[in-house]
C-alpha cells in the first residue's frame, strides 16, 4: 500500500493548531484581567490592519468576539470593539477591497450570524441599542452588495429593520 504524504496540508494543520492555541492562551489571559485593562486588546488587532484575508478576519473575530459579553456594562468599550470588528469586515469585504482571490459572502456566514447575536448583548431585555444599530448601518454602507445584503436589516431605519422597530417602540 502506498501512502501519499502531503506536507503542505500537514504544515497548514500545524499552523492552524498553533494559532488556535495562541488564541486560547489570550482568552485565558484576558479572562483574568480587570475590565479596564482589556482596552489594550485592541492594539493586537490594530497591528494586523488592514486585514486582507478571511483567515486573519477569523482570527480577529476569535480574539475579540468572546470578550464582548464581558464588555456589556462598559458601553463605550463595547461600541469601540464592535466598531473594530465591523471595520475589519470592511477591510476584507468592502466595496474597495482588493483581494487576490474572490471570496464569497457565504464563507463568513458564521461571522455574520455572530454579528446578529452581538446586537442583543447590550440592550435592556435583549433589545438592541440604537447606537449599535447605527454602527452596523454605517459599516454596511461600505460593504460589497452581497455582504451588505446579509446585514441590511441591522440598521436604524424602521422601514427596513425589525430591530429598529423594536427599539423605536420601546
Amino acid at each position: 500500500m502506498i501512502v501519499f504524504h502531503n506536507t503542505a496540508f500537514e504544515s497548514t494543520d500545524v499552523i492552524v493548531g498553533l494559532l488556535g492555541n495562541i488564541v486560547a492562551l489570550l482568552h485565558a489571559f484576558f479572562c483574568n484581567l480587570p475590565q479596564e485593562w482589556l482596552e489594550g486588546t485592541h492594539l493586537i488587532i490594530k497591528h494586523l490592519r488592514p486585514v486582507t484575508s478571511v483567515a486573519v478576519l477569523r482570527i480577529s473575530f476569535r480574539i475579540m468576539g468572546p470578550l464582548l459579553p464581558r464588555l456589556v456594562n462598559a458601553h463605550t468599550f463595547f461600541s469601540k470593539t464592535v466598531s473594530l470588528l465591523l471595520n475589519i469586515l470592511v477591510d476584507v469585504f468592502g466595496k474597495n477591497s482588493q483581494l487576490s482571490a474572490p471570496i464569497e459572502a457565504t464563507e463568513i456566514s458564521d461571522l455574520i450570524d455572530f454579528l446578529h447575536h452581538v446586537i442583543h448583548y447590550e440592550g435592556a431585555s435583549s433589545k438592541p441599542r440604537t447606537e449599535i444599530l447605527a454602527l452596523f448601518g454605517r459599516a454596511a454602507e461600505n460593504l460589497r452588495p452581497d455582504v451588505q445584503h446579509l446585514l441590511s436589516h441591522l440598521n436604524t431605519d424602521v422601514n427596513t429593520s425589525v430591530y429598529a422597530k423594536i427599539v423605536h417602540s420601546a
